[in-house]
């Protein structure tokens, strides 16, 4: 597969994985393609033909299988023929898979969900079964619906992010891990206080063009709704004309775009080179799991003056909606942070009207 990017660059490759694992039991299958899986993805392969069901994220595996099957993969003799080593260590398994949840009993309620988010799994435990609802229930005995989602559930979401930059989990099993949380807050959501009064500010909060995903900008809503914002959720797949038209309509304090795919990051540099283009002076929050702190505060802000700011969780997001709403120095201030790689003419009339 290297050797095939090395050479010959343009041309796209396509396998199928199970082929390489006939002839071991299930659970010796199952480890071997997934750690091949992994290993082919690195060295350039395009596409796979895969039944993912059956395919184990690397984080699943003990580190001794991966081992293992790295060793058979690259034929490393160090340790004796890679195959009948590989072979002997699956041979009490007897094609049964072995699992490796039973200690999830034991975990805390705080444990308990963050094992839920990271292993997508809305059943919780093996001797005692708990739907998510119920381990919920019992997570609200002791924290607010918002500390549960800002303390527990956002942090079992890094560590997703952590492991799917890490190549570790493929997006499949993100998916999986973002239907469990779309599922807690939605449990939680009704459960919430929400802030009355006059809203405290506007944002448009879309989906850039291209992209389906929307758990993360859908959290970002129910958190900004429920501290006293008025949320304009344009859906998925915005166009950049679409979103920009909404900031105008509804006189926005800021424009929220997310994205989870890699091609969504091109899309949001096209949002804001089109405020540039347009001259209008939206700030803009992004967020998702493609993006880095570096791709927005470098590359985005220089395409554009009206302030640009990385959010790498919701509860960013709002942090910053609290001090781009403040109608005096303070939003000034905060948007001359948010194009600080950028020298524009406005943001001198800005420090001009900060003065006065």
């Amino acid at each position: 597969m290297k050797a095939i990017k090395q050479e010959l660059p343009s041309v796209k490759t396509v396998l199928g994985v199970s082929n390489i694992s006939f002839g071991l039991n299930t659970y010796a299958r199952r480890v071997l393609n997934s750690v091949f899986l992994h290993e082919a993805v690195n060295n350039g392969l395009d596409m796979a033909i895969v039944n993912y069901s059956k395919i184990y994220p690397l984080y699943k595996i003990p580190e001794v299988e991966v081992d293992f099957a790295r060793k058979l993969i690259y034929r490393d003799p160090s340790n004796g023929d890679p195959l009948q080593v590989y072979m002997n260590h699956f041979e009490g398994s007897k094609g049964k898979e072995e699992t490796t949840t039973a200690h999830v009993d034991t975990l805390s309620v705080e444990d308990k969900l963050k094992w839920a988010i990271i292993n997508g799994e809305k059943t919780i435990g093996i001797a005692e079964k708990k739907s998510l609802e119920q381990v919920l229930d019992e997570a609200l005995t002791r924290y607010s619906p918002l500390d549960i989602i800002n303390e527990i559930l956002l942090d079992g979401m890094k560590t997703v992010g952590e492991l799917f930059g890490a190549r570790k989990m493929q997006l499949p099993s993100v998916l999986d891990s973002a239907g469990v949380m779309k599922a807690a807050v939605a449990y939680l959501e009704p459960k919430m206080e929400k802030v009355e009064g006059s809203a405290k500010g506007i944002i448009v909060l879309a989906t850039v063009k291209g992209d389906v995903h929307d758990m993360g900008k859908n959290l970002v809503d129910i958190i900004l709704s429920n501290n006293g914002f008025k949320v304009v959720n344009l859906g998925i797949k915005q166009p950049s004309d679409t979103i920009i038209n909404a900031a105008l309509e509804y006189k926005a304090d800021a424009v929220g775009l997310s994205g989870l795919l890699v091609k969504s990051t091109l899309e949001m540099k096209y949002v804001v080179q089109d405020l540039q283009h347009q001259r209008l002076e939206f700030p803009v929050i992004c967020g998702g799991a493609a993006l880095t702190r570096k791709y927005v505060e470098d590359d985005l802000r220089r395409e554009y003056g009206g302030g640009v700011f990385y959010a790498d969780d919701a509860f960013a997001g709002l942090h910053y909606m609290e001090r781009l709403s403040l109608q005096n120095g303070e939003r000034i201030a905060a948007i001359e942070e948010g194009g600080s790689l950028r020298s524009s003419p406005r943001k001198h009339r800005r420090a001009e009207m900060a003065s006065h």
